[in-house]
């Protein structure tokens, strides 16, 4: 698959300078379900990355604008990852794959925008209290060239129900993605966290 896809080739091997000697587990999802084609999930010491792909452009050019590929940005999250575990969490699959759908549906998603989601993240009751996303630019890789254009990755990291409404309130996510950065430079997004107060 990746031998026929640049683009697809150029994220793997990106992300492989990150994480050398890392192989990521490929989650694919089924041919027309969303504009979303998979993800790649990196098992590192500690937490998950997962790097989408699919809202960019894999194959051939096909969009009119030479310096962007696609819609310009993959996503990333990284969540924790217990040693020796091989299963990628269901929850943040759906995550990744429901923002990809609503950014293509026409949704304004970038760097500084934050989604407030009427349940646990993913659905799923263990995450409790975390019920929204800020997007930032990843902690790690900021954006890449291809022969298709820029390629930037935007991490999604969850917020606290509390979170969500303090940002809600001042209007701006800047002030507690600095906080939250300065506690954890990765960003996890960790529903077992305490929540960060402004």
């Amino acid at each position: 698959m990746l031998e026929l896809l640049p683009g697809l080739t150029r994220i793997y091997e990106e992300w492989a300078g990150v994480h050398p000697g890392v192989r990521p587990l490929t989650v694919q999802f089924p041919p027309g379900d969303g504009g979303l084609d998979g993800v790649l999930a990196y098992p590192l010491e500690g937490h998950w990355l997962l790097v989408t792909f699919g809202l960019t452009e894999l194959g051939e050019k096909t969009s009119a604008e030479p310096r962007v590929s696609g819609a310009g940005f993959e996503f990333t999250c990284r969540i924790p990852r217990e040693d020796g575990d091989e299963t990628v969490p269901a929850w943040v699959l759906r995550v990744l794959k429901a923002l990809a759908d609503r950014f293509l549906d026409g949704a304004d998603l970038d760097v500084g925008h934050w989604i407030v989601t009427p349940a646990p993240l993913g659905g799923d009751p263990a995450n409790g209290a975390m019920t929204s996303l800020v997007i930032v630019h990843d902690t790690e890789l900021r954006a890449m060239a291809t022969d298709n254009g820029l390629v930037a990755f935007f991490q999604l990291v969850g917020l606290m129900a509390e979170e969500g409404a303090q940002v809600q309130e001042a209007g701006t996510a800047a002030p507690l993605v600095a906080l939250l950065r300065d506690r954890d430079p990765r960003m996890l997004t960790d529903p077992a966290r305490d929540p960060v107060r402004l």
